[in-house]
């Protein structure tokens, strides 16, 4: 029976979610005769340690399912990378490129894919010296980060200290950007496929993290209420981005669209494994059930190895 070591936890904002994919991951993979084992980051006092009781098991491979921080920002992806150890998902480049909003940003731009206006402020720069060319509402996100942790929607420009004082509790680094009115849109990308676009419609407010990871809260609709053609044309630029900076496996990109143009949010190479988690709900629509999307992730990771 092949070994698997399901990463988890960690010590990032994101610690909880992570627990449950990981859950759901490990209950999967064991009733699809695997061997499997969970191994959490924040239980072990140094590097060496974690990584000798990732070998004692001898994996397979090691899923990785850890959201936010160092599981999902490259670290440790870099960590495995160096001790030779198979890992599911993107590589450290990738990741670090991916969790990094402000240098995705960039590299959108350089796609010729809209983004949003927005500017970057650092932990140290007084509110006097923030110069903002566009009107609220503002959406202040801290650059490294997920789940939508410490990120706010500003719609009185009174309110925007507070939520970049919220913002930088995560990060040390903020990025302040227009909101664009309209829908929320995401794109799976599973191997070379890319998935049917779903729009995440919460049902008061914004996709916030109390709409993201409650049920009832939020309306998933699958395909998208769009065109065909937009529906192709989102697809493309999540490809092409996903390609850009070399990601691997799988992952999702998200857009806002205004009707007329999609705009570039952010990349997830970890995408959730919940149940209400975006990535298996795309595939799913195209006859994937969470067991075969979870085999696919580690055939394509292997064979990113070999």
């Amino acid at each position: 029976m092949e070994k698997i070591v399901i990463v988890e936890g960690g010590f990032s904002n994101e610690r909880e979610i992570s627990l449950i994919s990981a859950n759901e991951i490990f209950k999967t993979l064991t009733i699809s005769n695997y061997e499997c084992y969970k191994i959490d980051p924040a239980n072990f006092t140094s590097v060496d340690d974690f990584l000798q009781s990732i070998r004692k098991h001898n994996p397979m491979i090691i899923f990785n399912a850890l959201h936010g921080g160092d599981g999902e920002n490259g670290n440790i992806q870099a960590l495995f990378e160096l001790a030779k150890l198979p890992f599911t998902g993107s590589g450290s480049l990738a990741s670090k490129i991916a969790m990094d909003k402000y240098i995705s940003k960039l590299v959108a731009q350089d796609l010729s894919i809209p983004t949003p206006k927005g500017i970057i402020i650092e932990k140290d720069s007084s509110l006097q010296e923030i110069k903002l060319n566009f009107p609220p509402p503002y959406i202040v996100k801290p650059i490294n980060g997920g789940s939508s942790v410490g990120i706010s929607k500003v719609e009185d420009i009174k309110n925007l200290p507070q939520a970049i004082k919220l913002a930088l509790q995560h990060d040390d680094k903020v990025m302040i950007e227009e909101f664009i009115p309209g829908k929320e849109i995401t794109v799976t990308i599973l191997g070379d496929q890319t998935y049917p676009v779903i729009e995440v419609r919460p049902k008061n407010g914004w996709y916030d993290y109390q709409n993201k990871y409650t049920h009832g809260k939020t309306e998933y609709i699958c395909p998208a209420e769009i065109s065909v053609n937009n529906s192709s044309k989102v697809q493309k630029m999540a490809y092409s981005f996903f390609k850009r900076i070399s990601a691997k496996a799988y992952g999702r990109v998200d857009f806002r669209f205004d009707g007329k143009e999609f705009y570039f949010l952010e990349a997830n190479t970890l995408p959730g494994m919940t149940s209400l988690s975006l990535t298996p709900m795309a595939v799913k629509s195209k006859g994937i059930d969470f067991k075969t999307l979870l085999i696919k992730i580690i055939e394509l990771s292997l064979k990113e190895e070999s």
